[in-house]
Formats: structure tokens, C-alpha cells, sequence
């Protein structure tokens, strides 16, 4: 039988580097925009995915997906059991530092994006008369939290196969099962079978800065953190039918370390102690891409 008092030291070092935002880098460009408000206030459009007929609409969706794809990085990994992100708000930028950008999307209520669940989630609508014609070359999207679960082995006076369920605040405002909690607050948890063992709760959850693969970064300047992209979308507000633009991000094998030369290490499982964990590479996804689907 499994002794719960084994549990209760887990680093907030191995717990924090499993975050959804773990393998982001932070930006050096702050992308709330000359005002100090949230990135284009100042101009384009102001969807909140709640507007009435207006002529043609854009619907935006999210689709997770876990399609194996080649890993050249020399890590292990594993996919996630669960990966769930809270999205609230898409932006469009002419280019990565565009003053201005487009805001497509800011939604009063953050809608979830199951990415194991390889179904596309809608995200918002609004009316093409609303958004400012342009050619767009890099995209953010606003998260307001994540939540996943990895498969880890705990090694200590027992060594145990169990896994971590966490959930973590990326923008302040976040509301998470009926509380609103601000930018970096977590709760962390280490779990057998169904058992949770030292679980952690607190309002400080750092962000690593460690580079992640392919296109996709995590920015977080002030009270607000982004997925970032480039993409080629150009906006008619003249556009005669309806569209549906949805975002596909593969997250196969996406959580990321370096296996360890321990006494009782195996590679290719993510090895803890209550004290040390083997390192977190990146976490995220590995590639992002944006179709056109007809409505």
C-alpha cells in the first residue's frame, strides 16, 4: 500500500515546469500597445462572439490533434492525457510588431479547447463588416488558463507510477471552477490510481523560458499571456458568404525532458523524486496550421 506521507514534498520546481505554459518564452516586445491596453483597443474590429445578423459572419474554431509526427530534439516525451486551454481573445497583426493589430475576438466568457479530443471547438463569431480589411501575418491568441495530465513515476521510499493534474492561471480574470483566480495562481497534484497525493496550491507559478519547437511561442508581458504565430490571412469586409477559419495544433507528444542516468531511471518515462525531477524541455505543441472550412 502506497504511504500518502511520501507525497507530501513534492517540489514546486518539478510541478511548476509541468504547467501548460512550461517551454513559452517571454516576450521582450509588449504587445498591449502604445495605451497600455489590451492589444488593439485602438483599432479594428471588437467581436465578442455574441453579435446579431450583420451580413457575412467568421466563425473561429480550435482543434487539437495528435497525428505522430518526428521528433528531432534528442528528448523524450509523452502526450498528454488531458490538455485543456481557455481561449479569450484573437488578435491579427500585419507584422509581429504592428501597433495596431486587429482585434477579431474578445470574448466576455473564455471558451475551453479540448486539444486530445481531435474535435473543433467554435471559439466566436462575429460580422465581417466589423474587422478592418488588411493583409495579417502573425496571430495571438489570449488564454485565461490550462489544464493537462502527464504520466510520471515517483521515486522514494517506494517507487510509484502515477501522474500529475494541474491546472494553471495564464492571464488575470481567469475564472476556474467558479473562482476567479489571478495570472499565476496553480494547483498541482500528484495522483495513484485514485488517490491524490501532495497537492499544492499557491499564486506564484513561474513561467520557463525554455525555446519551444516550431512556430508556436508562449508570450506573457503584464497581466496577460498569448500563444503566438505567423499565418497569411487576408480580411474582405466586403466577403460575401460565411467563413469558418479553424485552427489545427498538434500536440503529439508535445510534453518534453531529458531522461536522466539515475539508479532506477528508465528512459522514456518522466522520473521524479519528492525532491528533483528529470528536466522539462518544452511543453506546448509542435506545429500550427489555418484552414478554410465552409459553412
Amino acid at each position: 500500500m502506497t504511504n500518502p506521507s511520501l507525497f507530501t514534498r513534492i517540489s514546486l520546481g518539478v510541478l511548476f515546469c509541468l504547467a501548460g505554459a512550461c517551454g513559452g518564452s517571454s516576450s521582450t516586445v509588449d504587445p498591449l500597445g502604445p495605451d497600455g491596453g489590451l492589444p488593439g483597443t485602438s483599432s479594428g474590429g471588437s467581436g465578442t462572439g455574441t453579435e446579431g445578423p450583420g451580413g457575412p459572419r467568421l466563425t473561429l474554431a480550435l482543434r487539437g490533434g495528435t497525428a505522430p509526427v518526428a521528433h528531432g530534439d534528442g528528448f523524450a516525451g509523452q502526450t498528454p492525457s488531458h490538455q485543456i486551454v481557455a481561449i479569450k481573445s484573437f488578435w491579427l497583426y500585419r507584422s509581429p510588431t504592428d501597433p495596431n493589430p486587429l482585434k477579431v475576438l474578445d470574448l466576455a466568457k473564455t471558451v475551453e479547447a479540448d486539444f486530445i479530443a481531435e474535435k473543433a471547438v467554435d471559439i466566436g463569431t462575429v460580422p465581417f463588416k466589423s474587422l478592418t480589411a488588411g493583409t495579417y501575418t502573425f496571430a495571438k491568441v489570449g488564454t485565461a488558463y490550462v489544464r493537462y495530465s502527464v504520466a510520471a513515476r515517483m521515486h522514494a521510499t517506494v517507487t510509484a507510477d502515477g501522474r500529475y493534474d494541474n491546472t494553471q492561471a495564464l492571464s488575470d480574470g481567469a475564472f476556474i471552477d467558479g473562482q476567479t483566480r489571478a495570472k499565476g495562481w496553480y494547483h498541482f497534484a500528484f495522483s495513484v490510481g485514485g488517490m491524490t497525493y501532495g497537492a499544492l496550491e499557491g499564486n506564484d507559478a513561474p513561467l520557463p523560458k525554455v525555446p519551444m519547437a516550431g512556430a508556436i511561442a508562449l508570450e506573457t508581458v503584464g497581466s496577460e499571456s498569448f500563444y503566438t504565430f505567423p499565418t497569411s490571412v487576408v480580411i474582405d469586409p466586403e466577403q460575401p458568404l460565411d467563413q469558418r477559419w479553424v485552427m489545427d495544433v498538434n500536440v503529439h507528444e508535445s510534453f518534453r525532458w531529458q531522461d536522466q542516468a539515475q539508479a532506477g531511471y528508465e528512459a522514456k518515462v518522466y522520473d521524479t523524486t519528492p525532491t528533483s525531477f528529470e528536466p522539462v524541455m518544452a511543453f506546448g505543441a509542435n506545429s500550427f496550421s489555418l484552414s478554410l472550412e465552409g459553412k
